[in-house]
């Protein structure tokens, strides 16, 4: 099988791994697997029984783990899940060169490049109007809220880790204002990821329901407990429906504050679990309008390319680019901020 590359895309609900291998077109992936996301030992555990049975634990050239949560000094602790895993206790128990522990959108930005037309869907065409170097961001909704900034052009990437899905929700309306009181009654504290996650979803849904001119709707309608089931029910239901118009308008929001906090003329990037899953809904204008409502930056917003990351495996994708860059030497910095070459 010859020289590989591990890499993990470990999430608070599951966790993928793939060996690749560099050849003449780019990064092939030889084999694949995903189990639900666990503990350290049954981590370790199941991440070996995988090499064992593809014949690969003594072929690793490097490992990259993208993790859902902030990597500090080597370790990690993951964010919506509790598992906590250090890069040299890891190394130790794969005996491999070279391992890395990035944050999950950190590799996610890592395989924007890599990835085909075909795998992306144009939200705003915009400009791209600072060329190669511009910033570029990635927000990416899912069991929780990733970001994270692209800077400088490819030839030396370099990628900025972020935790800002944690940060403070602001209401712009009325409305958001008591959304923002009902979560505040039940969290103590609101951030954006209380609401643009699947968990998200379903706190603006149940928000909803106890509102007092939505009795009607709640009599009439199913309770649907899941995202998953508040996006099947979207079209027919109209707390569903209404939730996830609420949701479409509140990251359109998000999105917009994000690419001028990092002034990403690059373009911003929807990756994540639930984005792919409501294309669709992206697509009406409820989104694009709460992108540019943000006074007198409305122009310079609709020059900003807004694109939809298809591949739901990208992460992986991202962090076999990362371990093939670690294993040339060619990786500086600190998980939190490094340079990625090609």
């Amino acid at each position: 099988m010859g020289k590989l590359v591990l890499a993990g895309d470990i999430g608070a609900t599951k966790t993928n791994l793939g060996l690749f291998r560099e050849g003449s077109q780019g990064l092939a992936r030889v084999s694949f697997c995903n189990f639900a996301s666990c503990g350290e030992k049954d981590f370790v555990r199941q991440t070996k029984a995988f090499l064992v049975r593809e014949k690969a634990e003594t072929k690793l050239m490097s490992v990259c783990f993208g993790v859902a949560g902030p990597v500090c000094d080597g370790s990690v602790e993951a964010t919506n899940l509790g598992l906590k895993l250090n890069e040299k206790e890891l190394q130790r128990e794969f005996a491999c060169a070279r391992l890395s522990l990035v944050n999950d959108l950190f590799a996610t930005a890592a395989a924007i490049a890599l990835l085909q037309e075909n795998n992306l869907a144009v939200l705003q065409e915009g400009e791209a109007f600072l060329g190669r170097s511009a910033t570029s961001v990635v927000l990416a909704p899912g069991t929780g809220l990733g970001m994270a900034f692209m800077i400088g052009g490819e030839d030396q990437l370099r990628i900025l880790a972020s935790e800002g899905g944690h940060a403070d929700f602001a209401p712009r309306n009325e409305d958001e204002i008591e959304l923002w009181r009902y979560l505040k009654r039940r969290f103590g504290r609101v951030s954006r990821e209380r609401l643009l996650s699947g968990p998200g979803l379903l706190n603006i849904y149940d928000w909803l329901r106890q509102r007092p001119e939505n009795k009607k709707e709640v009599a009439l309608a199913a309770v649907q407990t899941s995202a998953a089931q508040i996006v099947a029910a979207a079209a027919v239901d109209y707390l569903a429906g209404k939730a996830l118009a609420t949701f479409v308008a509140l990251l359109g929001s998000v999105a917009g504050d994000l690419a001028m906090t990092g002034l990403a003329a690059g373009g911003l990037y929807l990756a994540g679990g639930i984005p792919v899953r409501i294309i669709d809904h992206l697509r009406h204008e409820r989104f694009l309008a709460a992108f540019h409502d943000k006074g007198r930056m409305v122009s310079w917003l609709k020059k900003v390319p807004v694109k939809v990351v298809l591949d739901p495996e990208a992460a992986l994708l991202g962090a076999a680019r990362i371990a093939v860059s670690a294993s040339r030497g060619q990786l500086a910095g600190t998980p939190r901020s490094r340079a990625i070459t090609s």
